[in-house]
């Protein structure tokens, strides 16, 4: 799909299926551009900014001054940088929840909205990628849910970026258990292996974006990075719409 069909897709969906109120609450929507959402949920919608961790993006909540985390210092993570849009709590957590695990399609609105708000508000300065890459999920994954989030995610994101997108070359080869509940060091040996690039001839030398949902612990980014680099790749860095954040 380009990202001009999936622009249409989308645009397509608010005028015909979206409800005129708002996808979380039920009280009357935003109406500029279809978009689901009223004004007191989009104060809901945290954003992920600094200060942070430069390297991972871990926000430091309640505190001053950018700098490596503790985690990144012992242990540096195998892809080059980390950002996120929004911390994964309040509204920002409910949208995941909508987008994977209700199937309600009609919050990728909502990404279209905020992305043409602020398109590159959190990439690193002067980042520009090759290519963008979802994470994928497994034949049987995407079998049972009937579409990869990330790669609609990706695809919003290629549209404001104008970049292509590689939907199928990074692929998962194996189901492995979900990773909710899981600690770090579980979650690492939950995914390791589980991912192959099909041509890497695509990747020789490229700055890759690989794009997903939700960053916990950058257990799956960092395997997926780790692939991608072993493929040929340049430089990867991670772009996902919410993350966890230590309190």
């Amino acid at each position: 799909m380009s990202s001009l069909v999936f622009s249409q897709a989308i645009r397509e969906i608010g005028d015909f299926f979206l409800p005129q109120t708002c996808l979380f609450c039920g009280n009357p929507g935003i109406h500029k551009g279809h978009v689901p959402l009223c004004e007191r949920c989009l104060e809901g919608f945290i954003p992920s900014i600094d200060p942070m961790c430069p390297c991972c993006g871990l926000p430091y909540l309640g505190k001053t001054g950018s700098h490596l985390c503790e985690e990144c210092r012992e242990s540096p993570p195998s892809f080059h940088w980390a950002r996120s849009f929004f911390l994964y709590k309040e509204k920002g957590r409910d949208f995941i929840l909508h987008l994977k695990f209700h199937g309600d399609l009609s919050a990728l609105t909502l990404l279209h909205f905020f992305l043409e708000m602020e398109p590159t508000a959190h990439l690193p300065e002067g980042f520009q990628p090759d290519l963008i890459v979802p994470v994928p999920l497994s034949r049987e994954g995407l079998r049972k849910r009937g579409y990869n989030q990330a790669l609609l995610l990706a695809l919003g994101l290629a549209e404001v970026l104008n970049r292509p997108v590689e939907r199928a070359n990074l692929q998962k080869k194996k189901r492995t258990p979900p990773q909710i509940g899981l600690t770090k060091s579980q979650r690492k040996r939950n995914i390791r292996k589980a991912f192959v690039v099909k041509k890497p001839e695509n990747l020789e030398g490229k700055k890759v974006l690989l794009v997903d949902d939700v960053y916990t612990t950058g257990a799956t980014a960092g395997a997926c990075t780790e692939t991608l680099l072993k493929s040929g790749a340049h430089m990867v860095g991670v772009w996902t719409f919410a993350r966890t954040a230590q309190e």
